[in-house]
């Protein structure tokens, strides 16, 4: 699930709509044919009955960077929760000694000029302002005397006048709301509100029937519950929501109620809690559902996922999982599967795609009620991409279709040019080896364009640890590829774990680093390994951490005491692919692809500046020189540096071991002669140095106003009055696009041509063979 806006807003009347309520308490409504996502794919409304289940957001990661004062996000929680705002009152109730402290802290440093007051009874408190500030509204007739319409205007207390302009005053508890600034705030901001919210209006309590703790929350207004439900999302925390009637002095109440179970449950105590006396309960509650064994009946992966999927060998994997009778594995396909159990199948299995699903960030919510709406609708519609992509030099491009139009373009180059040049291009995703092999299957199309299918002698390198592996299943790798560890910093390997520089063992691990490097020799993992071991100063608890650490490290594969030398992948003419696919179904595998791509990137820059004061000598010698070579073969050749989700080796929050030797040659790569050429199709995550660094852009399709603005950051003022509209016109075939051009100030429209080698990154489809039929 990504981050998206919204470019063009559409209406039209309709006759007809089915409103469809979940099991999580949501509902909406849609037209029959408007498309839905199932585990088996799209699906129109019409075609879903009860018991489909369809894809929700399981998280949204969209916490902002406006923060507030704690006083005020904790008054806005206790009043919304039991405040009363309304007949010229502000009222607060609440009986719990730790909330009422705290409310009245919270007072006292919103405004030196409020003060509390108890109100009508115990537990009922009235905020008020310390003075009445007012002034008198006079009117006088012509004698100089007061007549009818002469008032005394009280002014009113900080305090409300802050509720006024957010909108929460006057209100009902059936109306009120959450205003729009919470939503705006950071992680921890939101989490404080939603504490002190639940702690005034939620509860915590076991479930007698059940055995299980659960989480309540009861409002009478429909859109604070909503809200509530969305802000709980952003933490990863599924709420259910459903009516609940209540029967007070022979009166009937109805209200809404959200419920959190299982892991959501135990999500919401670590990441929010609560506060006051439910503090002593919920560390009971934390206690005993660690120790519960959870039944995840919710939040499971379709039945349907069984029609598109079965694994190669069912008692294989059941053997690896640990069942008794192996082959029982098969009986899987009656349930919906847990997503833990469907990643381990998928694991075993080396299923890629399905890892993806079970590690994915839907909620696979189900129909509980399907209701046909007739009458006289208005419908609306908005223009949001199913993918992101942007272009930058770098350069940042749609996908990696175009990279290799990029990479075939640079290969075909003369042979004086070509000579200068290296391409090094990281392989993420295994799709690049096929450049090997003409595009036949695209023969047609290449003789439209004057070209004809043609392989590419390029390079592939693997990791060494998996160089044989490849081989045996016919990846036509060349050489295999490793780094020495010394070439590693103690931080690299630390942001390669995923461990806090202040953690016990990040520290151990620099101590360790440090001490091996002092040495001036080469060393192996295992070395690391007995240096952690002999190390009998440090706790056996964070010595054994960072040994299990190592010892992982030790089976990707990647480490040598030799090393490949970047000479063998940055050669004149030559195009190199570091695949490093492999560890795209392990644990951590970014990691390991960032630590790559890192080094890599570090070593050439440092190397392209050594060369670059080489060449500049001989361009002065060549100067002062009438007879010389006009265009001499370099010694090390200038590097275009090729890679595909660039978002997730340069993120725009927090960093990588890819991040900082990347972001160096953003911004003094073009002296020495080091190009990016990167490509994502998520810009909002991306470094801001990407987009400020960037000269020559490719641009697709694009219809999220995102994606415009992502693109008009990149933009002079002149250029960007017509980017909507060049966009707009682009014709809807595959490969359109344009260039922005900062030197010539010009957008120019393009199509992408086909590429003439074979391209491996293609979805699958269902139709092999298409006949030809004489009519």
């Amino acid at each position: 699930i990504e981050k998206a806006q919204k470019t063009d807003f559409y209406k039209r009347e309709v006759n007809e709509l089915w409103k469809i309520t979940l099991r999580s308490g949501k509902n909406i409504k849609l037209t029959p044919e408007h498309p839905l996502l199932t585990v088996t794919g799209w699906k129109e409304t019409k075609d879903l009955g009860v018991g489909s289940r369809i894809a929700t957001p399981r998280t949204l990661n969209l916490f902002g960077e406006h923060s507030q004062r704690e006083c005020e996000i904790k008054l806005l929680a206790y009043l919304i929760a039991e405040g009363h705002l309304g007949n010229g009152f502000v009222l607060f109730s609440n009986t719990d000694a730790d909330i009422l402290s705290d409310f009245k802290e919270s007072v006292h440093q919103f405004s030196s000029e409020l003060k509390i007051r108890e109100h009508s009874k115990p537990g009922c408190f009235r905020i008020i302002g310390n003075k009445k500030k007012g002034k008198v509204v006079a009117k006088r007739n012509a004698l100089g005397r007061f007549c009818p319409g002469t008032y005394f205007k009280q002014e009113q207390n900080p305090l409300r006048r802050w509720l006024e302009t957010l909108k929460l005053y006057p209100v009902k508890s059936n109306t009120k709301f959450i205003p729009k600034i919470i939503f705006k705030l950071p992680k921890t901001q939101v989490a404080l509100f939603l504490n002190r919210l639940f702690s005034c209006d939620g509860s915590l309590y076991m479930d007698k029937s059940t055995g299980q703790w659960r989480i309540s929350y009861c409002s009478v207004s429909d859109k604070l519950i909503s809200q509530v439900q969305h802000l709980l999302l952003r933490f990863e925390i599924v709420a259910i929501k459903r009516k609940k009637t209540m029967k007070l002095n022979k009166k009937v109440f109805h209200s809404q109620e959200l419920e959190l179970r299982g892991q959501s449950l135990t999500r919401f105590l670590q990441e929010i809690g609560f506060f006051g006396t439910k503090e002593v309960l919920q560390r009971k509650a934390l206690l005993e559902t660690d120790s519960l064994k959870r039944n995840p009946n919710v939040d499971t992966i379709p039945k349907d996922i069984w029609k598109a999927y079965r694994p190669k060998n069912w008692a294989e994997i059941g053997s690896h999982m640990g069942y008794s009778t192996p082959k029982a594995l098969r009986a899987s396909v009656n349930y919906s599967p847990s997503r833990h159990k469907l990643q381990q199948i998928a694991l075993l299995d080396n299923n890629e795609h399905i890892q993806t699903i079970a590690e994915s960030d839907i909620f696979w919510d189900e129909i509980s009620n399907i209701e046909k709406l007739n009458g006289k609708f208005t419908v609306y519609d908005l223009t949001v991409p199913e993918h992101h992509n942007f272009v930058a030099n770098d350069i940042i491009v749609h996908n990696s279709y175009t990279l290799g139009v990029i990479a075939e373009g640079m290969a075909d180059l003369p042979k004086e040019i070509k000579q200068n040049l290296s391409i090094i291009m990281l392989d993420t995703m295994g799709i690049y080896w096929t450049m090997k092999y003409p595009n036949k299957k695209d023969a047609d199309l290449l003789r439209l364009w004057d070209l004809e299918p043609k392989g590419k002698d390029i390079v592939i390198y693997c990791p060494s640890g998996y160089f044989d592996q490849a081989k045996k299943e016919g990846i036509p790798v060349d050489k295999p590829f490793s780094v020495k560890p010394r070439e590693l910093s103690a931080e690299d390997w630390n942001l390669t774990f995923g461990i806090d520089k202040n953690d016990p063992a990040a520290i151990f691990i620099e101590k360790i680093i440090l001490n091996l490097q002092e040495s001036g020799t080469e060393y192996t993992i295992e070395e690391i390994i007995k240096a952690i071991e002999s190390d009998v100063d440090t706790e056996k608890n964070i010595r054994e951490n960072a040994k299990n650490r190592f010892y992982n490290a030790s089976r990707w594969g990647l480490f040598s005491k030799e090393g490949t030398p970047l000479s063998e992948l940055a050669k004149p003419g030559q195009i190199t692919v570091l695949d490093v696919s492999i560890y795209a179904t392990q644990t951590g595998g970014w990691s390991i692809k960032s630590l790559v791509i890192g080094l890599v990137a570090e070593k050439l820059f440092i190397q392209r500046m050594k060369e670059r004061k080489i060449e500049e000598f001989k361009d002065v010698h060549k100067a002062m020189n009438y007879f010389g070579d006009d265009n001499p073969k370099k010694d090390y050749p200038m590097v275009w540096l090729v890679i595909d989700e660039a978002h997730e080796f340069m993120p725009n929050k927090g960093k990588t071991t890819a991040t900082g030797p990347l972001v160096t040659i953003l911004r003094e790569g073009r002296q020495p002669g080091i190009s990016l050429v990167l490509a994502t199709q998520q810009p909002g995550k991306i470094h801001t140095d990407v987009m400020t660094q960037s000269d020559t852009l490719i641009s697709h399709r694009l219809t999220a106003k995102l994606d415009t603005d992502a693109l008009s950051a990149l933009m002079q003022s002149y250029m960007r009055s017509g980017l909507d509209k060049i966009l707009n016109d682009l014709p809807r075939e595959k490969g359109a696009a344009i260039i922005l051009d900062d030197s010539n100030e010009r957008m120019f429209p393009i199509r992408v041509r086909p590429r003439f080698t074979w391209h491996g990154g293609e979805s699958p489809i269902a139709l092999n063979k298409r006949e030809e039929f004489e009519l």
